[in-house]
């Protein structure tokens, strides 16, 4: 180990002393938002960490989160220990001992257990400092988060570069241009459903992390944005429509302002009507407009072609599924691109049932918080489309989110709290 980089880590340790030395002295109350927004955007502080130190920062997202986690579970109150009982926390729990258990009969070189690795490391372990942190904070904070989704936008646009291997498509170096357009869509999300982020962030982070998007030239996630995104207008709409608050919405002043951006547009498109056009006849977006162009991509007749072997296995397997990483990686050529059928051929229907069942389960605790049921058909919708089990970990996130944030639970903590106070006022 190189002297340079013993520096550092003495450094980061001091620098969490001092962290946690300053959290217990002065009673802050931390915001859950900084570890989700640390966990989502980890490939940004990834990158930069690299430039300074060789080799895996993955040990970060179980570092940097631990101090405030382990200080909320041991602090007084039992508010954070409600994770014991949390049902939603018990069943991703239960899906998890699951595939572990199909390691017993998966074929032999599978890399199954590195998708569990993958996802304990960036979804679980994180979720749940995060909904430690929440339980007995209180605290989460949509501003927060649309702040790292421009800090990521910004360093997307700034450091990205065009790769031989993904070409005409700005990533991350070393990154997926389909893994940096799925965190700027969801920070797009964010500010449009987010509550209370100032409207001036709001439009900066939009215009930022459409920017980085769309340059990555990546179609499953703009795809599962606007369905996403297109669902929950129309769900609004009608649920003012039936309690009557349309009328109130002053619709005059949305129309007036469509019609003004739509001006805006076409003046722009006039003046820059040469590069547009050649923008759009080599994007890969097109697809999207030309049946042909799509019938005829050979991505799309890849994927299809992968996803009709895993179909295939499902069915020779359809119970218990070939196990964990029988169809993908190294035994296989490539992902099925759908998260579905990957885990329903390898996990077959009992490992499906449990895992849809946690997800519907995490769905409805987010039914309050729009932005949050958003973000997880959304994140859903892109694993659907051109994702897999392991990488894609931000549906997965955002569940532990969704436990942690439910109003139901938040009440439970609060009548035993309620009544251990009684009790002991008593005693």
């Amino acid at each position: 180990m190189s002297l340079h980089l013993v520096l550092l880590l003495i450094l980061f340790a001091v620098a969490g002393l001092f962290l946690l030395q300053y959290m217990l002295s002065s009673n802050v109350k931390f915001d859950a938002a900084y570890i989700i927004g640390f966990g989502l955007y980890f490939d940004m502080f990834g990158y930069f960490y690299k430039l300074a130190v060789p080799g895996n920062a993955l040990f970060l997202l179980l570092a940097v989160p631990f101090v405030p986690a382990v200080i909320a579970w041991f602090s007084k109150g039992r508010e954070a220990q409600v994770l014991l009982k949390d049902q939603g926390v018990w069943l991703w729990g239960l899906w998890f001992l699951y595939g572990l258990t199909s390691m017993m009969w998966t074929e032999p070189g599978s890399a199954g257990l590195n998708k569990l690795v993958i996802l304990a490391i960036r979804a679980v372990i994180p979720g749940l400092y995060a909904y430690i942190v929440y339980k007995k904070y209180r605290r989460f904070s949509w501003t927060v988060l649309a702040l790292f989704g421009l800090a990521f936008a910004l360093a997307h646009l700034l450091f990205g570069e065009y790769s031989e291997l993904y070409p005409g498509r700005l990533s991350l170096p070393n990154s997926n241009p389909i893994f940096n357009a799925r965190l700027s869509l969801i920070t797009i999300t964010v500010c449009l459903w987010g509550s209370r982020i100032p409207w001036p962030l709001r439009i900066i982070t939009i215009a930022a992390a459409t920017a980085s998007a769309f340059a990555t030239q990546s179609r499953g996630p703009v795809a599962a944005f606007v369905l996403a995104n297109g669902l929950a207008l129309a769900f609004v709409l009608f649920r003012k429509y039936r309690r009557g608050e349309i009328k109130h919405l002053h619709l005059q002043r949305y129309v007036i302002g469509f019609f003004i951006a739509i001006g805006i547009g076409g003046i722009v498109a006039a003046q820059y009507s040469a590069e547009l056009g050649a923008w759009i006849s080599s994007s890969r977006f097109t697809i999207f407009f030309d049946r042909s162009q799509l019938t005829g991509d050979d991505n799309y007749i890849g994927r299809l072609d992968l996803q009709s072997k895993s179909l295939e296995r499902w069915n020779d397997h359809p119970f218990l599924g070939a196990g964990l990483g029988s169809v993908t990686p190294p035994l296989a050529r490539d992902f099925p691109h759908n998260l579905v059928l990957e885990i329903a051929s390898e996990l077959g229907i009992i490992g499906f049932g449990l895992w849809f069942l946690a997800y519907i389960f995490s769905l409805i605790r987010a039914r309050f918080l729009i932005a949050l049921a958003v973000l997880l058909i959304q994140t859903l919708g892109t694993a659907l489309l051109s994702g897999d089990m392991g990488f894609n970990f931000e549906y997965l996130l955002l569940a532990f989110l969704a436990c942690a944030l439910a109003p139901e639970q938040d009440k439970e903590v609060r009548e035993e709290h309620a009544q251990n106070s009684v009790h002991s006022h008593r005693a």
